[in-house]
C-alpha cells in the first residue's frame, strides 16, 4: 500500500487522528504525513477541516446514549418488597446507539458519536457497535468516568415494569463537544439525537442544525428527559414521543412540573398534544401509542395510523426501530406518512424478538413486509 492509501486508511478509521500519531504509526516524518494530506486534500479525497473523507457525506449521524443494558424478565407475576425469580441477559443499549445499529442493519452508512467510560462496558459497547457496522470513530472515552448502564424489569409478558438508570456520564457531552465534531455531523444527510445529552447540549444542535438546514430527527427518551428540550423546538424535522412524553411536550414549559390538571386534560384528546407540539416549532409529530398505532400530525396532515398485527415477544426496543425504519424511508425518498409505514414496519420484526436490535432487522426483510402490507397479506 503506498504512503498516501496508508494515510487515507488510517484517517477513515479515525477522522480524528492527529498528523503526529499518522506519522509514528506509518513510520516517517509529522511533516512527510502533512505532504500527503495535503496532496489528498487538493485531490478532493479530504475535505474540509478534521480530515473529512469524500466518504463522508451522505451519512446518518446518531448522537445521545450508548449504554450497557441488563433486562431481568421475570418468571411470575412481580411482587413488590419480594424477590422475583428472573432471566437476566446484557446487551449494548442507548437509545441513538439502538438506532445507529438499526440503520446499519439497513444499509445505512452510519456514524454515532457518544460519551463512554474507560472501562470494560465502554470498550465493550464502542467495539460491539463497530462489529455491527457502525462507524463509531467520532464517539469520545472520557477517562475516569463510567459507562452509562440501564437495567429494565420486564414482566412475564415482555412488557416494561420498571427501568433503572445511570446516565451521569452524559452531563459531559458539552456544546464544546457538537463544535469540535461539528465539521464531520455537518456532512450529514440527517442527525438523529436523543435527550440523554445535557439541556445545553440539545439547544446547541437543534440551532446548529437549523442553521445549516441539516434535518434532525429527536427522541425524548422519557417524560422526565423530554424537560430538557428548549421551548422553541424550531430546527427539529421531526419528533417521537410515545403518550406520555408527548402529554410532557405538550405543556407550556412554565407549567410542566406542577400543572397535572392541564396534563390530565391534554391527554384526553391527543390530536390537541400533537397539535401543541407542532405549535412549538416541530414539522413532524410522530406519538406512538402502542398496539393503537401511531398519530401522526405535521406538514402531510393528520392520520392516525394503525400498527400490524404482532405475536409480541418483547417491547424493548421497539420505539428505536420505529424511529430507524422512518429515517430509512426518508433516505429512501419516501414521503414522511409513507415512511411510516416502514417505521412500522421494522418495529413489527423487532417485537417478534428478544433483541433490542433485531438480527433479522435487515433490508430485504423490511422491504417484504412493506409489500406484504401492501397488498393485505
Amino acid at each position: 500500500m503506498d504512503r498516501e492509501q496508508q494515510i487515507l486508511a488510517l484517517i477513515r478509521q479515525n477522522p480524528f487522528i492527529s498528523q503526529q500519531d499518522m506519522a509514528e504509526i506509518i513510520g516517517i516524518s509529522r511533516s512527510a504525513v502533512a505532504g500527503y494530506i495535503a496532496a489528498l486534500t487538493k485531490k478532493g479525497t479530504i475535505r474540509g477541516r478534521a480530515y473529512i473523507t469524500s466518504g463522508d457525506e451522505g451519512r446518518v449521524f446518531c448522537i445521545g446514549g450508548a449504554n450497557l443494558d441488563s433486562k431481568a424478565r421475570s418468571k411470575q407475576s412481580i411482587r413488590l418488597s419480594s424477590s422475583n425469580p428472573v432471566t437476566l441477559t446484557e446487551s449494548c443499549g442507548g437509545v441513538a446507539r439502538n438506532i445507529a445499529e438499526a440503520l446499519a442493519g439497513l444499509g445505512c452508512p452510519t456514524a454515532l458519536l457518544t460519551v463512554v467510560g474507560d472501562d470494560k462496558a465502554g470498550q465493550w459497547v464502542l467495539d460491539e457497535t463497530r462489529r455491527r457496522g457502525v462507524d463509531v470513530s467520532p464517539s469520545i472515552v472520557l477517562k475516569g468516568e463510567k459507562t452509562g448502564a440501564y437495567t429494565a424489569l420486564l414482566d412475564p409478558s415482555g412488557e416494561m415494569f420498571l427501568g433503572f438508570a445511570n446516565m451521569d456520564i452524559y452531563d459531559k457531552f458539552t456544546p464544546e463537544t457538537l463544535r469540535d465534531k461539528w465539521a464531520h455531523i455537518s456532512t450529514a444527510e440527517l442527525v438523529i439525537a436523543d435527550t440523554n445529552l445535557p439541556s445545553e447540549a440539545l439547544e446547541e444542535l437543534i440551532r446548529r442544525c437549523q442553521a445549516d438546514h441539516i434535518p434532525l430527527f429527536l427522541d425524548p427518551v422519557s417524560s422526565e428527559k423530554a424537560k430538557k428540550l428548549p421551548t422553541d423546538l424550531t430546527g427539529i424535522t421531526a419528533i417521537f414521543p410515545n403518550l406520555e412524553e408527548a402529554v410532557q411536550l405538550a405543556l407550556p414549559p412554565q407549567t410542566m412540573h406542577q400543572d397535572v390538571v392541564h396534563m390530565r386534560q391534554l391527554d384526553q384528546d391527543q390530536m390537541a398534544i400533537a397539535h401543541a407540539i407542532r405549535a412549538r416549532g416541530v414539522q413532524h409529530v410522530f406519538i406512538t401509542k402502542g398496539s393503537e398505532g401511531v398519530l401522526y400530525v405535521g406538514e402531510e396532515g393528520e392520520q392516525l395510523i394503525p400498527p400490524i398485527p404482532t405475536q409480541v415477544v418483547e417491547v424493548t426496543g421497539a420505539g428505536d426501530a420505529f424511529l430507524a425504519g422512518i429515517a430509512y424511508g426518508i433516505l429512501h425518498q419516501q414521503t414522511y406518512l409513507k415512511a411510516c409505514e416502514y417505521g412500522l414496519a421494522a418495529a413489527h420484526i423487532t417485537l417478534q424478538t428478544s433483541q433490542s436490535v433485531s438480527s433479522e432487522l435487515n433490508e430485504e426483510r423490511l422491504v417484504h413486509t412493506i409489500q406484504t402490507m401492501t397488498k393485505g397479506v
